[in-house]
């Protein structure tokens, strides 16, 4: 944890904001250019990711007869972390 975060989560909001932020007022500073805190960024959050532990592959949940066919197809798009939360949040 980093604060209130999980390290997964702050690495890829490191990643979503290298991708989509400008951060025009980085040429203003003069010291610092866009593609150096790019890199920066992307290697702070290979970092975090590194540091987490062995990520478990998501379940193949095409074989769970009890889950209707919508939710499976809605659980095979989620991230191990994400189908977990959902599983654990609807008691299973």
């Amino acid at each position: 944890m980093y604060g209130p975060l999980p390290a997964d989560t702050l690495a890829e909001l490191l990643l979503y904001l290298n991708e989509h932020e400008s951060f025009d007022s980085l040429k203003g500073l003069g010291t610092v250019s866009r593609q150096a805190l790019g890199a920066a960024l992307r290697g702070l959050a290979e970092k975090l990711k590194a540091e987490l532990p062995e990520a478990e592959e998501t379940p193949d949940f095409k074989d769970w007869k009890e889950l209707s066919e919508p939710f499976r197809k809605i659980l095979d798009q989620l991230s191990p972390r994400e189908a977990k939360l959902l599983l654990k949040g609807l008691g299973n």
